[in-house]
Parts: structure tokens; sequence; C-alpha cells
């Protein structure tokens, strides 16, 4: 019963072709709009890369779609927008495979895989390891200058980037994991709304108040915090003081620190004996998704009242529709502070692909402020840009009027000031984060295991790196 947390396994109601080519036409318009946030830059205009516009071939982009319509809304864009840029450069979009296995490293082996894939730390690092993915940092230096970074969030560009320095993509988007919360049962529930005060003591209490029961089954979860995947583990017990990984050697797992088993005691305590938290089981009860979908649906549901999840605004503005009013804050502390788990979903190219130049092409041209502008009018998701900060809110709410009293300003200012960061990375970080999710399953899932288990856990994993 090894599922593994997809936080991407979600519907995001697409806004379709309409919404991301006015997004692209009126970027004249937009770009006048007063800027929002600290997250912008003061002064400057966006300098661009070195760029082959008279490049041409087909180019396959394999896309992991976030709504039912994005194969043919990103496709139209490519047709059109893209190709004012690059005539006689086609791009073909295609939806990731689904099936056992892994077909897309399938494809890879075979010499048939696509130019250009959409991929996140986790979904990179198994193809990295089979040397199936193309290392972009020589390009960008050849076609990047310091002017033409700078328009990136800092750490945007550090979370593309292993230790070893090779650079597994170009940003895609920006996701931060946050607190989204149904105003009305907080208010029944005589709970104040979350603010910068809030610490894992308020946040309990409030997570206990808003849970209803019925005899021994829970009704309404006062949270969801889905500590039985990895990465948000991983960013629990740093905000408890400790860490995952030794900063010195990434063979070493040291989650099981005396701050890793306090956080995970915490999260089991609410999860497993006060069942106030959602567990895996609760997800997937009826069929229903074990990733972000299941969190969403039953959040616009009315059966969990606040959800620690990724910054996806049009999920949520399309999940809850006109049921509650909801918005957003910044995750609580921990007794370490309040450490932000960001992650930057980039683009990857297949070190197998016959058309490596041209498909460099692409990941520029999506990866700078037009594609960006573009794909926050389709997902509300946070650009990479910061030229395409002061945007952002107007799209959005242009696009989702209900969005409009949901505090999204948040998410802007967690960027700049909530020193966002992707988990470390162990030496073999896909091996790694298999051991540990099954691990994680026997404490949050299970539940039949005290947390002093994660020493056993640690032992493995780090037996696993270092053999």
């Amino acid at each position: 019963m090894n599922r593994a947390f997809n936080r991407r396994g979600f519907l995001v109601g697409s806004a379709g072709m309409a919404v991301m080519t006015a997004t692209a036409g009126n970027r004249a318009a937009a770009a006048q709009s007063t800027p929002v946030g600290s997250a912008t830059p003061s002064t400057g205009a966006v300098v661009a890369p070195t760029t082959d516009t008279a490049i041409s071939g087909q180019i396959r982009y394999q896309i992991v779609p976030s709504g039912p319509n994005d194969v043919s809304v990103i496709q139209d864009f490519f047709n059109t927008t893209f190709r004012e840029t690059y005539p006689d450069l086609e791009v073909v979009v295609e939806p990731a495979p689904s099936g056992s296995g892994d077909p897309l490293l399938a494809s890879m082996v075979a010499g048939e895989a696509p130019d250009i894939i959409d991929t996140w730390t986790s979904r990179a690092t198994p193809y990295i390891d089979a040397d199936q993915i193309l290392d972009l940092k020589p390009l960008v230096d050849r076609d990047f200058g310091v002017d033409a970074l700078a328009d990136f969030f800092p750490w945007v560009l550090e979370a593309q980037t292993l230790e070893s320095g090779f650079q597994w993509g170009m940003p895609r988007y920006v996701n931060i994991t946050v607190l989204w919360y149904n105003r009305t049962m907080m208010e029944e529930a005589g709970v104040s709304e979350p603010d910068d005060t809030w610490d894992q003591d308020v946040y309990r209490e409030a997570i206990l108040s808003l849970t209803q029961k019925q005899g021994d089954r829970t009704r309404v979860y006062g949270g969801h915090i889905p500590v039985f995947a990895y990465g948000r583990f991983a960013n629990k017990v740093e905000a408890w003081g400790g860490s995952v990984v030794d900063p010195n050697d990434n063979t070493q797992a040291i989650f099981d620190s005396a701050e890793g088993q306090a956080a995970a005691e915490w999260h089991r305590q609410l999860m497993i004996d006060e069942l106030a938290i959602t567990d895996l089981q609760f997800l997937t009860t009826g069929g229903g998704s074990e990733g972000v979908a299941g969190a969403l649906a039953n959040f616009g549901a009315g059966r969990i009242a606040t959800l620690e999840e990724g910054f996806y605004p049009f999920a949520y503005a399309d999940a809850i529709g006109e049921n509650f009013p909801f918005a957003v804050a910044a995750p609580p502390s921990g007794p370490a502070g309040r450490p932000i788990l960001g992650s930057a979903d980039g683009f990857s190219i297949w070190n197998g692909s016959p058309n490596q130049e041209a498909a460099w092409e692409v990941v520029k041209y999506a990866s700078g402020p037009e594609f960006q502008r573009a794909l926050v009018g389709l997902t509300g998701y946070l650009p990479v840009r910061r030229s395409v900060i002061p945007e952002y809110l107007q799209i959005v709410i242009e696009s989702r009027p209900q969005l409009a009293e949901a505090n999204l300003q948040v998410g802007l200012d967690l960027l700049e000031t909530g020193d966002p960061h992707e988990r470390p990375l162990f030496a073999q970080d896909a091996e790694a984060e298999q051991i540990i999710n099954a691990g994680l399953e026997r404490i949050f899932v299970v539940g039949d295991t005290p947390v002093d288990y994660l020493v056993e856990l640690a032992d493995q994993v780090t037996e696993a790196m270092q053999s």
C-alpha cells in the first residue's frame, strides 16, 4: 500500500483559449497596472536572453495537464502567439502518458521521448539518475547574462539546480505551501482567522476546535497536513529546528533527531489519536484521489476546514464555487520558525533529443514573460518572473472574481519575504524518497508505529545512500 502522494493530482478548471490569448494580447495594457507587493523589481526593463528566432523544426512538448483543456489551450498558444516570434518552429503539445510503470522513461530508453517535458524535483531526479535529462547550465551561461537572469527570483533558479551544479530545468511556475481556510467554519467555531502570530500551539487548538465528530467518526476535519508525503514531512522537520539531510554529507539521513521526532509526534497525535487532520484513507475513500484533488474536493464540500497545500487559486475557486467564502494565509510557524516550502516546476530537455537547440529556444520563450502571463491566465499559478508580478492579481481576479477577497497577496509577499526553498536532496534522492515514504506510511497511514521508528528509517536511508 505504498501510495506516492502526488501534489499535482488535481484538476484546475481551464479558462480556455480566450483567457490565454487575451492575457497575451493585452500584455501592453496590463503592464500599466499598479505594482502589487514587494516582489516587484523597482526599476529597469527586462533583459532578454540571446535567441535564434530563425531556427526551424518541430518540437514535441509533453505537459502534465492541470485541467481537461490544457493540451488544446497551450497548443493553440504555441500555434499563434509563439509563432509570431518563431515563425518556422512548430511545437506539438501532448499529455504525459498514464499507465503502469514509467512510460516516459521507457520512451527515453527507446529513443522515442518528447524533446521537452514538464518536471519538478521529485519527477526529474529519477531521469537525471538514468542520464536522460540535459544539463542546461552551459546553455544558460551562453545565452543569459546577469541582467537577463535578474528577472527570475534567485531561489527559483537555485531550485532547478543540483548541488553538483547540474541544472535540470528552467522555471515554469512557482508553487509554495500556504494555509487555505474556510471563513464560515472559522466564524462558526469562534476561531480567529490565521495571521502571523499563529504558531504550532495556536494551530493545534484551532484544528481541534474546527473538528466535528459524530461518535468516533470525524465528520469535518479541522486540518489537512499531508506529512505522509516526504516533501511535506521534511518541511515540518525544518519548522521544528531539524533537517532531513546532513548539510555536510548528503548520504547521511538525520531526520531521526529529537526535533524530527517531535515534529512527527505533533502531527501523529492530530492524525491518528485525535482524528483531527486528514489521513490517506480518508482522501481515497470512495475512489477519491490521494493527492491534491482529494483534498480540494473535500475542502470544497465542507469536509475539511483548513488545508496546508500548494498555491493553486483557480483549483480552489473551481472546487468551492459559491459554497463558502475562503482565504489564504501564511503557514503557522513551528518552534524554530516558519520555513516556506517552495518549488519551481520546470521545463526539462531530454538528453537524447535530436533537436536540443530548437528545444532550448522553446524553453527560453516558455520561461519568459510572454508565456508566464498566459500561464497565469490559464491556471492562476505564481509566475517565475518578477516583471509579471504587478499584473498577477489583475489577471487572476478578472478570470475568477471570487478570488478578489481571498487574500492572494499573501502568496506574492511570501515569494519575497518568506524565504521559500525546496527540501534538501539526498545523494540518490529518488531512492531515498521511496524508502522514506514507505516508512512514513507506517506512522501516518497504517498508524501502528511510534515515531521513534524514524531512527531505524534514517539508518535504512543512510545505508542505501552509502552502499
